[in-house]
C-alpha cells in the first residue's frame, strides 16, 4: 500500500509539472466522453447488526478485498463533468463472526455491488494532465453465497452508497492515458428479501472505508491540440 501512495503522490507532482509546461492546452473539456477501466484494493470497517426481538447484535472490524470498476464520464463544461460507476469489492468476511455461518473456512469472499451517479470538478488541466475531485451517491448491495456440505446458504441485502475521493488522469497520447485514484465511502445495506435468505436473518450489513485504484483511461471524444499562437496581454 505505501508503494501504491508514493506512486499516486509521484503522478500528481508529475502533473503539476506539465500544468505548468503546457498553458492553454485542455485534457478535459467540455463535450469530452472518457472511459476509465482500474483494479485497486479497498481498506474497510465491517460491521452487520442482527437485530431479533428486542435484543441488537452488533459486530465489527477491519478488513480488506479488491476492487475493480468501470468508470464513464461526460463534459459538461471545462471544469465539470457528470458520470456513472458500475463495479464492486471482493471482500474476504470472517462469515460465522458477521453471519454466524459455520464454515471450514475462516473467511469466505463477500461480493459487494455499486451504480453511482457522479459529479466531478476539473480542478488542474493541461495538455497531458486532469486532476479532479469528485463526488457518488446511488444504489450498493452485498452478496453472500456458497455451500456447507450437502446445504446452500445465500445472503442478500441492499441499501445505498456515498463516495468522496480525488483523481489524476495522465494521458500518454492525445486519447490514451493512465490515472489512479483514491476514495472513501460509506454503504449502508439493509435485509434486502428475507425469504430468499437462508443466514443472517434481519441482519444489515454497513461498510465504510478508502480505496486505491490505479487504470487507463480512453477519451473518445474532448481531444483539442494545445493552442500555439496565444501571446499573453498586458494592460498599459
Amino acid at each position: 500500500m505505501k508503494k501504491a501512495f508514493l506512486f499516486l503522490a509521484g503522478l500528481v507532482l508529475i502533473s503539476q509539472v506539465t500544468l505548468i509546461s503546457n498553458l492553454g492546452a485542455q485534457a478535459f473539456s467540455k463535450g469530452a466522453f472518457i472511459i476509465s477501466l482500474s483494479e485497486g484494493s479497498t481498506q474497510a470497517h465491517y460491521t452487520t447488526t442482527r437485530t431479533d426481538g428486542y435484543h441488537t447484535k452488533e459486530n465489527d472490524g477491519n478488513i480488506d478485498g479488491d476492487r475493480d470498476p468501470l468508470t464513464l464520464e461526460y463534459g459538461l463544461s471545462k471544469q465539470w463533468g457528470i458520470g456513472v460507476n458500475l463495479g464492486g469489492d471482493i471482500l474476504r468476511v470472517d462469515a460465522k463472526k458477521h453471519y454466524d455461518l459455520t464454515t471450514a473456512q475462516k473467511q469466505v469472499n463477500v461480493i459487494t455491488s455499486e451504480a453511482t451517479v457522479d459529479v466531478h470538478y476539473h480542478y488542474l488541466v493541461s495538455e497531458r494532465t486532469d486532476l479532479s475531485v469528485f463526488g457518488s451517491v446511488g444504489l450498493a448491495g452485498v452478496i453472500l453465497k456458497g455451500n456447507e456440505g450437502d446445504r446452500d446458504y445465500q445472503y442478500v441485502s441492499s441499501g445505498s452508497l456515498l463516495r468522496l475521493g480525488t483523481q489524476a488522469r495522465q494521458y500518454l497520447t492525445k486519447r490514451f492515458g493512465i490515472h489512479g485514484m483514491l476514495s472513501v465511502y460509506a454503504a449502508n445495506c439493509a435485509m434486502a428479501d428475507t425469504k430468499h435468505n437462508t443466514i443472517a436473518t434481519n441482519t444489515a450489513t454497513n461498510i465504510k472505508g478508502y480505496a486505491l485504484e490505479f487504470g487507463i483511461c480512453y477519451r473518445l471524444r474532448g481531444v483539442k491540440p494545445a493552442s500555439s499562437n496565444q501571446t499573453p496581454k498586458f494592460k498599459s
